[in-house]
């Protein structure tokens, strides 16, 4: 009886030892190779309103390579003025001790509820850099573009006025992404968006009437794009 129970545990730890390889094929130190030895830049936020930063914060998250967790619960944050990640290894960093994560198409990055990709420029792309992904369709995806741009401080003309300090403006540009690796940004009129989706844009234009969608909003374009990728 023993001898048939110390058999079955051992089934069982050798099954869940297989099944803990499966999940992780990759190494905790090959995340190494991604992370630059290349130092974050030191902001003096006195100097500035806003923030160069998606969020000022380092957050947890997930980077995948190839669909497949390479490293967890790794403080990230996104430099949307760099248009780079900034990681820690560790908790106990400082925020200025993070390192600059390498670019590259095999990354994929997690922070909750937000995909970030990198696109490298192809024979269908010339535009580069890191992409919120909002939506994935068979077809079609809908990425957005996060941009922080710096605006210098601004002198008063005349006594009268107040200097203008320097800031981080936001800017954030939607993007239809196609499976054929083509980045087509979708502008802000209505008549505009409705010409990116090609020779689909009779059909896309009857349904957004049809349907009485707003096509300049974000959950209207979702509804939009979910139909295209039907066609």
């Amino acid at each position: 009886m023993k001898k048939k129970l110390l058999t079955t545990i051992s089934i069982i730890i050798s099954l869940y030892s297989i099944n803990v390889k499966a999940q992780s094929v990759f190494n905790e130190t090959d995340i190494d190779s991604y992370i630059s030895q290349r130092s974050v830049e030191v902001y003096l936020e006195a100097d500035f309103t806003g923030t160069p930063y998606k969020d000022k914060m380092f957050k947890n998250g997930t980077i995948l390579k190839n669909g497949v967790p390479l490293a967890k619960n790794i403080g990230l944050r996104y430099n949307a003025s760099k248009d780079l990640f900034e990681v820690k290894k560790s908790s106990v960093l400082k925020d200025d001790q993070a390192k600059v994560l390498k670019s590259s198409s095999d990354l994929a990055i997690i922070i909750g509820n937000e995909n970030y990709v990198f696109l490298a420029p192809n024979e269908n792309n010339t535009t580069q850099g890191y992409f919120l992904m909002y939506y994935k369709g068979d077809k079609t995806s809908l990425y957005k573009k996060i941009k922080k741009e710096y605006i210098p401080e601004q002198k008063a003309y005349t006594s009268l006025a107040s200097d203008i300090a320097a800031n981080y403006k936001e800017k954030q540009i939607l993007y239809l992404y196609t499976s054929e690796g083509l980045l087509i940004e979708l502008p802000g009129s209505k008549s505009k968006r409705l010409k990116a989706f090609g020779d689909k844009s009779k059909e896309v234009k009857l349904f957004v009437k049809e349907n009485k969608i707003n096509l300049n909003k974000e959950a209207g374009l979702l509804e939009v794009i979910k139909y295209y990728n039907t066609l």
